[in-house]
């Protein structure tokens, strides 16, 4: 019993060393509507033979049978039942995905499913079949027209393809737009099932599968900062012809754009919160630093990014607190910590953490 719960406990502390590493990177320096008629593709137009990307992570997995935490993956034979009795639909063959990291999953879903935005949005956030990622991106957008994150990626692609104007009208199309989504609620929940299904318990289940959707999180979030830096490098040569007004309209697409990251679905993560600040100080970073502008509420920028600067000291401080607190929970509260978070989110189910053990956190 006793090398069963140090066994939990080290795979919970390898998870928290991955998420450590991606705090650490950014906190320091250096409801979907139908379509009327969307466009649809057949099954014979999507053959793919996946090999997948390398994950930018501090741990890389080096064996084939065990996960980023260092723990077994679920037996093959239980993920075949598993999608057996969910008749090998959408959601099952991307949990299985998660799950082993087998990409032939990857391409079974994609080849039978090509027009289920769950599937577009996770070929997108793996940068998956590059070739042909325009196509999966204009699927996207017509299977999910009231989602802003299907323009965010699109015009990340048009930035990098130099069609600047493209890319400028997805940005406008993208601030109309209230939705955020990532379906990554759908990915942590298919994920819980799976592995409850495996013989995991609840919070083993909960661990295993927050650790496989954070791969398409964190790469996902590496695509929207490059996006970021595009519109600022966009308004750096607006400012070098003296084109203010440019340069204020592209700050506020910026501003809209962090925004969206920070309450959008993903923004109970603390790693989104980060990205979506460092965003914003991006967007700031073409204005006139002591100008008082009516778009941000009146403050300078100046203003706006020390607000920045001290949450990102709070959130530092909260993140070692946390972290000393952390091994000193009970199997109860570990659970109830991961309830917390999925409900309330990140921060304040570790400022939770931190109260149920002060002195930990000392």
């Amino acid at each position: 019993m006793q090398n069963r719960w140090l066994g939990r406990l080290l795979a919970t502390l390898a998870l928290l060393a991955v998420m450590a590493g991606a705090l650490w990177h950014f906190l320091n320096p250096g409801t979907r509507h139908p379509v009327e008629a969307p466009p649809r593709i057949s099954k014979s137009d999507f053959q793919y033979h996946y090999s997948p990307p390398v994950i930018s992570s501090s741990v890389k997995e080096t064996d084939p049978e065990r996960d980023l935490a260092g723990q077994p993956k679920i037996p093959r034979g239980k993920v075949e039942e598993w999608l057996a009795k969910h008749h090998r639909d959408a959601a099952s063959l991307l949990a299985a995905f998660r799950a082993l990291e087998d990409t032939n999953y990857l391409n079974e879903v994609a080849t039978n499913f090509p027009n289920d935005p769950q599937v577009q949005w996770t070929i997108l956030a793996r940068n998956a079949f590059p070739d042909d990622r325009r196509k999966w991106l204009d699927l996207f957008e017509a299977s999910s027209p009231s989602n802003s994150l299907a323009n965010y990626l699109s015009a990340q692609d048009y930035l990098k393809n130099g069609q600047t104007n493209d890319a400028i009208n997805e940005l406008l199309a993208a601030s109309g737009k209230s939705q955020f989504g990532t379906y990554s609620t759908e990915a942590l929940l298919d994920g819980e099932e799976l592995n409850r299904f495996a013989g995991k318990t609840p919070l083993e289940s909960e661990q295993l599968a927050f650790s496989h959707s954070m791969t398409d999180v964190l790469t996902e979030d590496g695509t929207l900062k490059q996006l970021a830096w595009s519109v600022a490098d966009l308004e750096k040569q607006q400012v070098a012809i003296g084109d203010s007004i440019s340069v204020e309209n592209l700050a506020q697409m910026g501003l809209a754009f962090a925004d969206q990251i920070r309450s959008g679905e993903n923004g109970k993560l603390i790693i989104n919160q980060l990205v979506g600040n460092s965003s914003e100080a991006l967007a700031l970073s073409g204005l006139d630093q002591n100008t008082s502008y009516d778009f941000l509420d009146g403050q300078t920028p100046v203003q706006a990014l020390q607000q920045i600067k001290e949450w990102k000291a709070a959130i530092r401080e909260l993140t070692q607190n946390f972290e000393a607190a952390y091994p000193g929970l009970t199997e109860e509260e570990m659970a109830s910590y991961a309830e917390r978070k999925i409900i309330y989110g990140e921060v304040d189910a570790m400022h939770w953490v931190v109260q149920q053990h002060p002195q930990n956190s000392q």
